[in-house]
């Protein structure tokens, strides 16, 4: 009965999670770059369980240092393992505006943040007072010299990353980043990843830009509402079976009482 308990317990914490991930994945359908999220689970390690002082010959076993008769195994149900990202690419939208850019492979943007240089593949930029290019939260994008200046939102980048000036002149050429493992990658909000382990490698050749295009979202929305109706039935069951397990318990405890 108490097994059913722990298992029934951490079911419910785990969908739960689950249901956050979903929500989340819903929620940003529509955001561009925006990667979709899925957890992993594996099962607590089993506890032994033995016979310990319920009867004289058991008393006896232990006080003479012998192992007392296994009962069984207990398991305390699931937890989560990992929380993983789909970095398949999500469908390109044309925009118009210069501004733009979609990344037509694997490679990532590269950003001059506070707390250092992050990835990105939401590539709706901006220009600022100064000049520069920068992404909405105010970094800077960086290009093969450092941050790059484009003066005004009128300029071209040719599919190869060289970013030309109204008057014909070079500006820089935009900095692309790939890595060997895409799941070392933590996301930071704002469709900003971190390198958590390995350094990244240099993604110029290797992809595509093109301008006045945008990478959208990789959520398949039919998808992850099948998923959010399939994490609230077994939610819904775990709980069922928590309130069963409860009764039981209660019972036993009551005619316990009457002895």
């Amino acid at each position: 009965m108490t097994r059913g308990v722990y298992i029934s317990g951490t079911g419910m914490l785990l969908q739960r999670r689950a249901m956050e991930v979903v929500t989340n994945n819903i929620t940003n359908a529509d955001t561009a770059g925006y990667k979709k999220e899925y957890l992993t689970t594996h099962t607590f390690d089993a506890e032994l369980l033995r016979r310990v002082n319920d009867n004289a010959e058991t008393a006896a076993l232990a006080r003479s240092g012998a192992e007392p008769p296994r009962v069984g195994d207990l398991n305390f149900g699931s937890q989560i393992d990992r929380l993983y990202y789909d970095f398949a690419s999500g469908g390109f939208e044309e925009t118009g505006r210069d501004t733009d850019f979609a990344i037509q492979g694997d490679a990532f943007f590269v950003l001059d943040t506070p707390a250092g240089e992050r990835y990105t593949r939401a590539g709706a930029f901006l220009v600022d007072r100064d000049g520069y290019l920068i992404d909405a939260s105010g970094n800077y994008v960086l290009g093969q010299a450092g941050r790059i200046f484009v003066g005004g939102s009128e300029f071209t980048v040719a599919p190869g990353g060289e970013v030309t000036l109204p008057d014909g002149s070079f500006a820089d050429t935009l900095r692309l980043a790939e890595f060997a493992d895409l799941q070392t990658l933590r996301k930071q909000g704002g469709g900003v990843f971190e390198a958590a382990g390995g350094q990244p490698e240099d993604g110029a050749g290797r992809s595509v830009i093109r301008q006045g295009y945008l990478e959208g979202s990789n959520v398949d929305i039919a998808r992850e509402m099948v998923e959010m109706i399939t994490v609230y039935r077994v939610y819904e069951t775990n709980q069922k079976m928590l309130t069963m397990n409860d009764e039981i318990n209660g019972k036993a405890a009551s005619l316990g009482a009457l002895r």
